[in-house]
């Protein structure tokens, strides 16, 4: 084996041990708790409102949306767009909107999406070479500075990806030069995002993420924001090389539930237990809900209960459809179903609550559009329930 043959091996070993699931604890304060939403009027009358982003003119592929709520009350989504998923044209865009009436009954009002970033900003902004530009997550801080964490890919698919991180301090108007996170300290490849971030007390923020280079496994990012830079650890949750995308929802201060993507032939939504506000994990349990190797995402109400987004069904992303589950009974129901149309897909849900509790969805619409969803509570509450085998 001649030096060069040797020194690949060497670091090729290296970052598989590095990238090997394992259990690990973060370090935040012992006394940090999460921050929970705020609890909806009593006698809200029922609200369902829905409507679309779209790119004007029409883009090919539409993929992987998020949203959150603005220091002002407003929206900002952000999502990726081009000629097809890993394209050389695909940028993230981003869209805002105004803070929403109380009584409001008509979709959104959302700016013309626009390009934050693409592949040759991304190269001239990080020094580097950037092929592809992929998923992306929006949400605030507690100065009200937005962030955008981002997937860059230099060389391969998905498992070369690096995230990358840029802010804005007027709304999502204009945006600082971005800058790779360190987050291995192994070529710093291999990590996405996905799942909605949340927020402690202490300000730091806790985002989750995943990894797939060896095997498919679900992590966590303790982000700390410092000015227009983030201070990064990271930590795993534990068990398993085919589960990702985690979905993080607090139950209480200490308490949260990670739902997770299942990649393997068992198709099951996948539950892990926290009770040290996200620190360690317990080992991952199936759940009766199936799961077709697709995203889902989650949000506690003010009953305890969690809201689910998620396809259900074993194969396929023909449907997209609310599930409740209450913990303290672990009963899962199904409340409705918002899309339904065979041979098509709507994926890739995302959901945040807002400062009424209001709740947000966006989702992949068809792969060509956004879809955005505004509901409340009460119009939960008056769904019809039907258990999910």
């Amino acid at each position: 084996m001649d030096d060069l043959t040797r020194r690949s091996v060497l670091s090729a070993g290296a970052a598989a041990v590095w990238a090997w699931p394992r259990r690990e604890r973060a370090t935040s304060p012992a006394d940090s708790a999460f921050r929970l939403a705020a609890v909806p009027a009593a006698d809200e009358p029922p609200l369902f409102v829905t409507g679309f982003i779209d790119h004007d003119p029409p883009v090919p592929y539409v993929h992987c949306p998020s949203l959150c709520e603005r220091a002002d009350g407003g929206l900002a989504c952000a999502w990726y767009a081009g000629s097809y998923e890993t394209a050389r044209d695909v940028g993230v865009w981003l869209t805002t909107a105004p803070a929403i009436a109380g009584d409001a009954a008509e979709p959104v009002a959302w700016a013309p999406p626009r390009v934050v970033i693409d592949r040759s900003l991304a190269t001239a902004q990080l020094d580097r070479f950037i092929d592809k530009i992929g998923n992306a997550v929006v949400f605030p801080d507690d100065t009200g500075r937005l962030w955008l964490v981002f997937v860059t890919i230099a060389i391969g698919g998905w498992s070369g990806s690096t995230l990358n991180a840029c802010s804005s301090m007027d709304g999502g108007v204009t945006w600082t030069t971005s800058r790779r996170l360190p987050v291995s300290p192994f070529f710093n490849i291999s990590e996405l995002v996905r799942g909605a971030p949340l927020r402690l007390d202490s300000g730091e923020i806790v985002l989750p993420v995943y990894h797939e280079c060896i095997g498919k496994f679900p992590e966590v990012l303790w982000l700390r924001p410092e000015g227009d830079d983030l201070r990064v650890r990271k930590t795993r949750l534990a068990g398993g090389r085919s589960l990702l995308q985690p979905a993080i929802v607090p139950l209480d201060g200490r308490r949260c539930l990670a739902f997770l993507r299942d990649h393997s032939p068992a198709h099951r939504l996948v539950v892990q237990r926290s009770d040290d506000t996200a620190r360690t994990w317990s080992t991952p349990e199936p759940t009766p809900v199936p799961n077709p190797d697709a995203s889902v995402a989650a949000v506690r109400l003010s009953d305890g209960t969690v809201l689910v987004a998620c396809n259900l069904a074993r194969q396929g992303r023909a449907t997209l459809d609310l599930v409740r589950f209450d913990p303290a009974a672990e009963t899962w129901h199904r409340l409705a179903t918002l899309d339904d149309e065979p041979g098509e897909r709507f994926a890739y849900p995302y959901m945040v609550q807002d400062r009424c509790g209001r709740v947000h969805l966006v989702y992949t619409w068809k792969m060509r559009r956004v879809r955005h969803v505004v509901m409340n509570e009460a119009w939960l509450r008056a769904q019809r329930r039907e258990p999910v085998a």
